[in-house]
């Protein structure tokens, strides 16, 4: 799903997408859908908000999906460091890894939840997150997390050249990648990492070699909208594997449930929660690797 190296994001294909004006979808407990012109008659699930706040991070996969991330984030960083010497090489994946602690991370999330909190909207989420439907996507997405994902997605692509996939189904996971937003958030965590990671690095350069913050922005999203194709087709091709047991219908649906009202607040309340939280974890990564390995004299 377009390979950043931090970590990877399948679990977001819950979250977002507007719905229609006056039309109300929703899937009950029984996993039926509705359909009305009125907003659907639930009340908020019955429970603590913490407690409720736990169990949509749990069933949507966010919690998993942050558990993995210092695991995810240490090999890559080894992967891109491969050409200093070992000693050098662990120092910074040690530091990289503690930067990027998943403690911090969903502590972060969560209080984002508890402040933005909405008790109608979690009820809504967590009936549509208790559905077998829901609950089939979410751990076909948690193999996204296994560590010989990359290897089985590789080997996925290569049968695709004699077993090209059906346009309809191709079709269908574009509109999922749309109303999740996946790339776009992909996109966005690339451009916060980089220009995280210059302004970070800026003190320790030269005065003349010092870029203002605005500059800095502006060229990080302009090197990340460069990638903006590339980046689609590579998220297709991940879902083709982690939605290969998935049917037409369930994908259908569960686009649907990816454009509830519940859904979009969900999206919006991690997706900023996340992008403010990896920011700050790049920002330390890079002090301390720019405080390891101080700049030689000339």
């Amino acid at each position: 799903m377009g390979r950043a190296p931090v970590l990877s994001l399948l679990t977001l294909v819950l979250l977002a997408a507007p719905a229609a004006a006056e039309t109300y979808r929703w899937v009950d407990g029984k996993g039926v859908v509705n359909y009305s012109d009125q907003p659907p008659q639930q009340g908020p699930v019955a429970g603590e908000r913490e407690a409720l706040i736990e169990e949509a991070l749990t069933l949507s996969g966010v919690r998993k999906q942050i558990e993995v991330l210092p695991t995810q984030v240490r090999a890559g960083a080894e992967a891109a460091q491969s050409s200093l010497p070992p000693r050098e090489r662990a120092l910074v994946a040690k530091i990289i890894g503690e930067a990027f602690r998943s403690a911090p991370i969903l502590a972060s999330v969560r209080t984002a939840f508890e402040q933005r909190y909405d008790p109608m909207q979690m009820g809504l989420l967590l009936v549509q997150l208790r559905t077998p439907l829901a609950r089939k996507m979410t751990e076909l997405e948690g193999e996204a997390f296994a560590p010989d994902f990359i290897q089985k997605l590789r080997a996925f692509v290569a049968q695709l050249k004699d077993a090209p996939p059906a346009q309809g189904r191709m079709a269908r996971l574009a509109q999922l990648d749309a109303i999740s937003g996946t790339t776009d958030l992909m996109l966005e965590l690339r451009v916060a990492a980089i220009a995280a990671a210059v302004k970070a690095l800026s003190p320790l350069m030269p005065p003349e070699r010092r870029i203002a913050s605005a500059r800095v922005d502006a060229a990080a999203r302009d090197l990340v909208g460069r990638q903006r194709d590339t980046t689609g087709q590579e998220t297709l091709l991940t879902f083709l594997y982690v939605y290969r047991d998935a049917t037409e219908q369930e994908l259908d649906e569960y686009i649907g449930i990816g454009g509830s009202e519940s859904g979009r607040w969900f999206q919006d309340v991690y997706r900023k929660a996340l992008l403010q939280a990896l920011t700050a974890s790049t920002e330390r990564a890079v002090r301390g690797v720019a405080g390891s390995f101080p700049p030689k004299p000339r």
